[in-house]
């Protein structure tokens, strides 16, 4: 089975434009959200806050990393949104981490058919 080069591309560039607009989505709540950390308060916020915090920002640098090292990018959305979305998201975690994951899978999906086209290339030898 022939891979199709444009088929490849377009996975490639879908998981890009998808990891900018969720980039942006999730990023708007995590700027919402680190208005705690500004406000005048009498105590800082808890230790969970705070590790959560770090689990959706290295989720968004995930999906930035994933526009140039598709592998590291994807593996690290992935974990990260699987952290931070099974303590936050409640029952609405398979949409949240479906949803913030999709760029990841797209971009791992392409790398594997791309992987498996070069395969096949080699195998067949030369035309």
């Amino acid at each position: 089975m022939r891979i199709n080069a444009t088929l490849i591309a377009l996975l490639h560039w879908s998981a890009r434009g998808l990891a900018v607009m969720v980039f942006l989505f999730w990023g708007a709540f995590f700027l919402e959200h680190l208005s705690w950390f500004f406000k005048p308060l009498a105590q800082w916020p808890p230790a969970q806050v705070w590790l959560l915090q770090l689990a959706h920002l290295a989720m968004l640098i995930g999906l930035l990393v994933l526009l140039r090292w598709e592998l590291v990018g994807s593996a690290l959305t992935i974990v990260a949104a699987l952290v931070f979305f099974v303590s936050v998201a409640g029952s609405r975690f398979p949409l949240f981490f479906a949803v913030t994951s999709l760029p990841a899978v797209l971009a791992l999906l392409a790398r594997a058919l791309d992987r498996g086209a070069h395969v096949a290339a080699a195998v067949q030898g030369p035309s």
